[in-house]
């Protein structure tokens, strides 16, 4: 018979408590930093004319959605920083 790893369930039920906690303040963090790019986003929108829709403007909108993916990781990756210390 194979030996099966099993994780103490006092582990288990720390990390499911401590994962809404982590999210909302996650969710925080990333919002401040997101809401000025989507505010951008916003405005490219708005201001671009019609015949802009699909050239420029589609070019600003994917340079400011890597600019949230890279906020989002960043985020992430401070958060697990501050939690190993």
């Amino acid at each position: 018979m194979l030996a099966t790893k099993t994780t103490p369930p006092s582990a288990i039920s720390e990390a499911v408590e401590s994962r809404d906690p982590r999210s909302q303040r996650l969710r925080q963090q990333l919002l401040a930093q997101v809401l000025p790019l989507l505010d951008q986003m916003v405005d490219a929108l708005v201001d671009a004319p019609d015949h802009q829709l699909f050239r420029s403007v589609e070019v600003r909108l994917r340079d400011l959605g890597q600019q949230v993916a890279a906020a989002a990781h960043q985020t992430g990756h401070d958060d697990r920083k501050k939690r190993a210390t």
